[in-house]
């Protein structure tokens, strides 16, 4: 363990060698200056643990260095004791208010001053450790947000941050998309286990990407279903054609990576729009949910959409049949739900 450094800004050379003896003799690496302007550009090369500082010098005096010293970058933490033959109340009080932590009158006694440099030599390294582990905390308290903001909305993480908990919330008009990946379970019995998680993460990071690059949040990935939403926390007025060109762009990305991908992957994808309950649910790993009949439909939609195709709603087709392009309506039937009429949503419209 390398020794301690102490500076000993003093102009009487008769002191100068009584402290550097004394200080060399417990083991401290003791560096001397004759006045404060020398004694700061010594700090500037190479800071020292600990300054013992005299007030009365040429050139600089002590409280002028001291305060100069808590100008420096990085050099307002170095401990400073007065050493000094002054012993006055106003001097002892102008030396505190100048920055030193502790003040020895001349002639001082030897064990005294070795007891004292002992004392805020601990308490200086005590501080380092404290810092250090407060920087530690800090760390790991941004990584504990950061991990919450990646499973959580927004909102939701700070309000979860600041109360410990949060309470569940309705939402009137919410756009909510399913896109699942076809044929992705039959594939996952023939791909290795690191082969299949790559593709997959791929695919849901181009999601994350395309979703957020449109207002969009991602809900949470059910195997190898994204769901996605547009509207939480807050409802912009648009949210439903946000997340239709999300869904657009979904698709548009997997044809464009099929042209060269090694595997290609095809989603199916259904679209709904309408009043959803959000909370979080679970205390221990905490997952933010949607739940209402809006977020059902939306799931049947998919489940009877076609490959690399975009099922809507009547009420999707009804909110955006000026802006996109839709198939003709087909009715259906839906389960829980009797006939029910949907269409594919093509694309933008040029004009």
């Amino acid at each position: 363990m390398q020794a301690p450094a102490i500076l000993v800004v003093e102009d009487s050379p008769i002191n100068q060698r009584i402290l550097q003896h004394l200080l060399s003799g417990e083991g401290y690496a003791v560096r001397l200056a004759a006045h404060g302007k020398e004694a700061l550009q010594m700090v500037r090369q190479d800071r020292p643990d600990l300054i013992l500082l005299d007030i009365l010098m040429p050139e600089m005096d002590g409280f002028e260095f001291c305060r100069l010293l808590q100008e420096e970058q990085g050099s307002g933490e170095i401990p400073v004791i007065f050493i000094s033959s002054l012993d006055n109340t106003a001097d002892k009080l102008s030396g505190f208010a100048a920055g030193g932590v502790d003040y020895i009158t001349k002639p001082f006694h030897p064990a005294e001053v070795l007891a004292r440099i002992s004392t805020h030599l601990k308490l200086c390294r005590l501080q380092r450790q404290l810092a250090e582990k407060n920087r530690q905390l800090e760390l790991e308290k941004r990584k504990s947000e950061a991990l919450l903001l990646n499973v959580l909305p927004a909102r939701v993480a700070d309000e979860l941050l600041a109360k410990g908990d949060c309470a569940p919330q309705s939402f009137a008009e919410v756009a909510v998309c399913f896109v699942d990946i076809v044929q992705f379970t039959a594939a996952a019995t023939v791909l290795t286990p690191e082969t299949l998680i790559a593709e997959l993460n791929a695919l849901f990071t181009a999601f994350d990407r395309i979703a957020e690059a449109n207002r969009c949040e991602r809900m949470k990935t059910i195997g190898d279903a994204y769901l996605f939403v547009a509207g939480i926390p807050e409802a912009n007025g648009r949210q439903l054609e946000d997340a239709a060109i999300a869904a657009l762009d979904m698709v548009a990305y997997l044809a464009e990576r099929n042209r060269t991908a090694e595997r290609r992957w095809q989603v199916r994808v259904g679209l709904h729009c309408g009043p959803v309950v959000g909370g979080i649910v679970g205390s221990k790993k905490y997952l933010y949910d949607i739940f209402g009949d809006t977020v059902n439909i939306a799931s049947r939609l998919q489940a009877m959409s076609e490959p690399m195709r975009i099922n809507v709603s009547a009420e999707v087709y009804r909110h955006l049949s000026d802006r996109f392009v839709f198939s003709c309506p087909l009715r259906v039937e839906m389960k829980g739900k009797g006939r029910q009429s949907t269409c594919f949503l093509e694309g933008r419209r040029r004009d």
